[in-house]
């Protein structure tokens, strides 16, 4: 819906459309499955910290692959930005997640914060039972430095 169109609307029309964005998390969920990543990144271009409404797709080892690789699209194409920065504390949380794949992506994403409050997190995933999680660790430590 164009400014103009939402302009025109009513007001029920224009609090429906409110309620309806009002879970980006969820909005973002659904866009990814369409395969709409160039709205979430262009949301989260406008609205950087819309890129913590990512998180519980990061955090969700159920998610499919294609919601995933849309969500580590979008984290990526915020590598180094002050909003991906911010969600260093976040992102070091789920890096102790009981599943692999969570903990992975979340090395993954504190390698791209270029923060180096991230290099702690990190450190403590180089001695992860998965091998997966100890190789990206490494490899994100060594970006950040």
């Amino acid at each position: 819906m164009t400014k103009f169109e939402y302009a025109r609307a009513t007001p029920a029309t224009r609090e429906a459309l409110r309620l309806g964005m009002r879970d980006r998390a969820e909005q973002f969920h659904i866009w990814l499955m369409e395969g709409q990543l160039k709205q979430v990144i262009e949301m989260v271009s406008r609205v950087p910290a819309a890129l913590a409404d990512l998180l519980p797709i990061v955090a969700n080892p159920d998610a499919s692959i294609n919601v995933r690789i849309g969500a580590s699209a979008v984290f990526e194409s915020q590598a180094a930005t002050p909003a991906l920065q911010a969600l260093v504390p976040a992102l070091g949380m789920l890096s102790m997640h009981g599943d692999a794949r969570v903990r992975t992506e979340a090395c993954y994403f504190l390698g791209l914060s270029g923060a180096p409050a991230a290099a702690r997190y990190l450190e403590a995933r180089l001695d992860d039972p998965a091998a997966e999680v100890r190789e990206i660790a490494a490899e994100s430590l060594e970006e950040l430095t």
